[in-house]
């Protein structure tokens, strides 16, 4: 017997494991809830999806005194992405950022032209 797994071989362990009961035990069906494609939907209006990908971010003040946003590069990018906020301008950003954080999330799409900043 070869002890490299395929699909045969798993679906007889499984089925093996399922009845060790013997012949009378019930029998257990798994059902996966993908098609056979393996097709899943990662859209934002998936209620499945909880976790949407995010760079790993860092924020520190540069030597201006700045605000730096700093996200790790992706494989294509040639250097990582940032962004940097003046001090003068942080209250007005964090006050902006501390509505969005405390307004209830919508995962509708608005209209062209009537984007609220993800606040209902």
């Amino acid at each position: 017997m070869s002890t490299k797994p395929t699909s045969e071989t798993n679906q007889g362990m499984i089925g093996e494991a399922l009845n060790h009961g013997g012949p009378s035990a019930p029998a257990i069906v798994l059902a996966h809830p993908m098609r056979d494609d393996d097709r899943f939907e990662w859209t934002i209006n998936n209620e499945d999806v909880l976790l949407a990908e995010q760079r790993t971010t860092a924020i520190y003040v540069n030597r201006w005194g700045q605000a730096v946003i700093r996200q790790e590069r992706n494989w294509d990018e040639q250097s990582d992405p940032f962004m940097t906020i003046d001090h003068a301008h942080l209250p007005v950003v964090i006050t902006r950022l501390q509505e969005i954080a405390s307004a209830p999330l919508s995962r509708e799409e608005p209209e062209p032209g009537n984007a609220k900043g993800g606040l209902r």
